[in-house]
């Protein structure tokens, strides 16, 4: 199952999803939690310190591989498992929610 929770700014997205993964991992499920906010507060909803949340390894571009054919249609391919990113790049939290974060914005003009 995939839940994505989508919506305007200041809506509350990062409480719903993060209480939702706790919850659900909570009752034994298996959570990959996906952060892809231009500013990213997920681990800190799935109780991860601040330390620690500013650890959290984004994913590289160089997960993908990126193809361009002789009509320019570009498509990316993940070249790892699902399993193998998050093996290598995801983090445990408390709640045994794996967190996986898509990018971090550090300084103006990056984003």
């Amino acid at each position: 199952m995939k839940i994505a929770i989508t919506g305007k700014g200041g809506t509350g997205k990062t409480t719903i999803a993060g209480t939702m993964a706790r919850m659900l991992a909570r009752r034994g499920r298996q959570v990959w939690a996906i952060d892809a906010d231009s500013n990213p507060n997920l681990a800190l909803t799935l109780g991860l310190s601040r330390d620690r949340a500013s650890a959290v390894t984004p994913l590289p571009a160089t997960i993908l591989d990126e193809r361009v054919d002789e009509r320019g249609v570009r498509t990316r391919t993940l070249v790892p498992s699902p399993r193998e990113v998050a093996d290598r790049y995801g983090v445990d939290t408390p709640d045994h929610v794996r967190l996986l974060l898509m990018g971090r914005v550090d300084h103006a003009g990056a984003g």
